[in-house]
């Protein structure tokens, strides 16, 4: 649970690069918190992460040598295979899972523990979106998001996604990490997520409501995961390549 919690505290940072749409592609948006939920984006939006988590993302993004950052969201990514594993089985999608099977042992063998992406060297075994969660795994079986609910710290959450980080956390490798390892590996994905979207800050600024803007790239970012990055640009918020960088 620590570590899922420890996660959250850094994706309010993930989707800060939308413009507003008033477009919605699965119905209404179920936020029936949404007077609470403002009160919190705003700790989260103002306090947190201009004091804390955009401070943090500019120096690793302009401070720490790229291979430096490679070879650690590589590692951190590569403990992620064996949950994207097995989800994909439960999907019947035994393709892909085969396909971070393989990723996995390769990487932890041949690339130092996951440092080099040692398996991207062959096509058959790179992925565009590769990270796949039992949360997105209960979506491609139509389960809903449920209810949207903004913590502070904590960040956005919807039952579905939540409840599907605490079963990928009992999956192996995941389940076996202590719990510096694994606040560390959560830490690095959310840093280097923030520093990926830093550019992309004044476009929610300047956004009519940045609430709403945010909460809509939250949601379509789920889309994106659930449809395996299948998404009709007219419908869009974020852009592919920023969607595919949020993770």
């Amino acid at each position: 649970m620590m570590k899922t919690k420890f996660y959250s505290l850094f994706i309010i940072a993930f989707l800060l690069s939308a413009c507003s749409s008033q477009h919605n592609s699965t119905g209404e948006r179920s936020d029936p918190l949404e007077n609470f939920n403002r009160a919190m984006w705003k700790v989260n939006y103002e306090y947190l992460d201009p004091y804390l988590l955009e401070p943090v993302a500019k120096g690793w993004r302009d401070y720490v040598p790229s291979p430096v950052k490679t070879g650690l969201v590589n590692v951190a990514g590569n403990l992620d295979e064996p949950a994207s594993f097995v989800n994909r089985l439960i999907e019947g999608e035994g393709e892909k899972a085969m396909v971070h099977f393989t990723r996995f042992w390769v990487n932890s063998i041949f690339g130092l523990g996951g440092l080099i992406d040692f398996a991207s060297l062959d096509p058959h075994l790179q992925l565009d979106n590769d990270k796949r969660t039992f949360g997105d795994t209960l979506g491609a079986y139509g389960i809903p998001t449920g209810p949207y609910v903004m913590l502070p710290a904590y960040g956005p959450a919807t039952p579905r996604q939540d409840l599907g980080g605490i079963v990928d956390a009992t999956y192996p490798v995941l389940s076996l990490l202590a719990t510096p390892w694994s606040i560390a590996k959560f830490t690095v994905q959310g840093i280097n997520s923030r520093a990926n979207l830093l550019d992309q800050d004044a476009l929610l600024k300047q956004s009519q409501d940045p609430y709403i803007t945010f909460r809509e790239a939250y949601f379509q970012h789920l889309e994106f995961k659930v449809k395996d990055g299948k998404v009709e640009h007219n419908q869009e918020i974020l852009s592919e390549e920023e969607l595919k960088n949020i993770d």
